[in-house]
Formats: C-alpha cells, structure tokens, sequence
C-alpha cells in the first residue's frame, strides 16, 4: 500500500511538472529594446524643441552674461596700464560679481531643465508602456522582457519596430 501511494504521489508529481513545461512552452514572449524604442520615436525630437523653447530666454540670457565677462576680462587686460587702481578695483569687483551671478544662473537653469526633461521622460515612458501593452496584446504576447535583461532571443521576438510604429500612429 505504502508503495502504491508513493508510486502514485510520484506519477502526479511528474505529470504536474511536464504540463507546466508544456504550458510554459506555448507561451508567447517579447523583447524590447527601449534604448532604440527612445531613439526613435517622434515624441522625442519633439520634446526636445519644447524644451529648448521653455528655456531659450535663460539660455540667451546666461549667454549674454557670459559674453560679458568675456568683455569686462579684454578691457582689463586691455586698459590695465591706463586705469587707476579704484578703475581695478571696480572693475575686479564687478568681473567677479558677474562671474558669480552666472555661476548661480547657470546652476540653477541646469538643475531645472534635468528636473523638466526628468518630468517629459517620465510621461513619455508612460506612453511607451502602454504602446507595448497594446502591442503585446495585438500580436498575442504573454510575455514582455527589457532587451538588456536577455541573454539570447531570436529577431523575430523583437518588438521594438511595433512598439516605435504604435508610438509614431496613436501618441
């Protein structure tokens, strides 16, 4: 009896593990390649112009500042022979206070485009999320994997293609 209940557990054991190998060998998987999906969809380029837009004034006007300093720097060096040491002295003085106003400016327009791209990255990755959703459920996808976590896959699993074309046509 003992026996026959442990030949018995054994079988079911067996059979359990072989139709879950049989499930999972139909199952259906996907890769994509989001480093490509970004490179290449439209809302990218678009974003960008966005962004340069949102922050051209600051841009410009860090660029002014700079070009500035440039000049206060070629009138010292320039007129340093003919001007009186309160001249120097003011003109050090205003130079350094220029200088430490766009390092200031520069700061903070480089921390607020990083937050700003970080925002528009965000919804953009939320966009490409659901493109794939709708790709892996049209094509009948179980399964789908970030490219740089595979070791291997065959070309025909890549959904990179459909995901940009889903981007291109419905976002």
């Amino acid at each position: 009896m003992k026996t026959l209940l442990k030949t018995t557990a054994t079988a079911i054991a067996l059979s359990t593990t072989l139709f879950a190998g049989a499930a999972q060998a139909q199952q259906k998987i996907g890769v994509v390649d989001m480093m490509s999906v970004f490179q290449q969809i439209p809302q990218r380029e678009q974003i960008s112009q966005q962004l340069q837009s949102e922050f051209q004034e600051r841009f410009d006007e860090l660029r002014q500042m700079e070009q500035k300093v440039q000049e206060l720097r070629q009138k010292q060096e320039r007129d340093a022979s003919i001007m009186s040491e309160a001249e120097k002295t003011q003109l050090k003085r205003e130079l350094e206070q220029l200088m430490s106003e766009a390092q200031l400016k520069n700061k903070a327009l480089q921390e607020d485009t990083r937050r700003r791209q970080q925002e528009e990255r965000n919804q953009l990755m939320g966009k490409v999320s659901q493109a794939i959703d709708v790709v892996a459920e049209e094509e009948g996808y179980d399964l789908v994997l970030e490219s740089n976590s595979v070791v291997f896959m065959k070309a025909n699993n890549d959904l990179s293609d459909e995901v940009v074309a889903e981007m291109s046509s419905g976002n």
